[in-house]
């Protein structure tokens, strides 16, 4: 840097595909490790060498084992400061937990999840018909779109987790629009978004610094309205209104006069028309909107004196 002063490390990233098989989560992670130029964890690399131990363990222990290994190896390259990406299904809660503990990484999870069946059913029979009879890569996987779904009634729903605040980016991995270097591109942005600057609706003015196109901001206030169509809600704290892009959200539902609070970047339009494009959505029913606004104030007054006593110490 020019004022001699070392660069600031940058941050560890942990990359965690979601997705069922035959989703298209392994062309997207070799195309968002190759753009991070970092390593890629493959689960099924692990799986697949445990075809000798076939019958003389269950399935499943042996699927919990590939797991251990690659939380394992996960672990060893965030210690080396390395960002990672790890492909895996991602279909246990207890799986992300996991990753979450792992101390110092930013854990991002992109999700595949194919709009068009017939194609994902197209992808998988064709990646089935290329297995070889008695082993080879991907021997375990299902190979009929018959196994899939036996696959997916066999989890009874315990794929459906709420993801709450880790950062996740959701594609449809069959829209012939988003291709692999697009994911990579749409990830290499989400990967530097901040965690949201708390803010009140209030503060959301065209004369405000908080008012800028891309800022990464935390608002919160009562549900006015909910447009299915557009998936568009409307919240409001006082007089003010803003506009939310809840497209991106799941594992939350909508009721009128409730409070919530979102996590997105701020997107300004036409006439200085804002809306949020949200990435993290929470019903926050309970919260006292008086007191938690008079907590955030608080807040800033205080990291404003630190600044100020970390200034004059320098």
């Amino acid at each position: 840097m020019a004022d001699g002063q070392p660069a600031p490390p940058r941050p560890v990233v942990v990359v965690e595909m979601k997705g069922h098989p035959g989703s298209g989560k392994s062309t997207a992670a070799r195309a968002i490790a190759a753009a991070l130029r970092c390593p890629l964890l493959d689960k099924d690399d692990v799986r697949d060498c445990t075809l000798p131990l076939e019958g003389m363990a269950a399935a499943g222990m042996l699927n919990d084992l590939s797991y251990a290994v690659l939380w394992r190896m996960a672990e060893r390259q965030v210690r080396l400061g390395l960002s990672v990406v790890i492909d895996s299904t991602l279909s246990r809660r207890a799986h992300l937990d996991a990753l979450t503990r792992l101390a110092g990484a930013l854990v991002v999870v992109v999700e595949c999840r194919p709009g068009d069946n017939e194609e994902w059913r197209r992808r998988l029979e064709k990646r089935g018909v290329a297995v070889p009879n008695g082993g080879g890569d991907g021997w375990h996987k299902p190979k009929t779109w018959a196994e899939l779904e036996r696959l997916l009634e066999g989890y009874q729903g315990c794929t459906d987790y709420e993801i709450e605040d880790v950062p996740r980016i959701v594609v449809d991995t069959t829209d012939p629009a988003v291709d692999a270097q697009a994911i990579a591109a749409k990830f290499k942005m989400a990967a530097g978004l901040k965690p949201g600057v708390p803010v009140i609706l209030r503060e959301l003015e065209p004369s405000s610094e908080m008012f800028k196109q891309g800022a990464s901001l935390r608002v919160t206030g009562s549900l006015q309205s909910f447009d299915v169509d557009s998936a568009t809600a409307v919240i409001q704290d006082g007089s003010v209104r803003l506009e939310v892009d809840t497209q991106h959200l799941r594992d939350i539902s909508f009721r009128m006069n409730s409070a919530y609070q979102f996590i997105g970047e701020l997107q300004i339009r036409e006439d200085n028309d804002a809306i949020l494009l949200a990435r993290i959505g929470r019903n926050v029913d309970g919260l006292d909107l008086n007191l938690y606004q008079q907590a955030l104030l608080i807040r800033r007054q205080h990291e404003a004196k630190l600044l100020s006593s970390r200034t004059r110490r320098a």
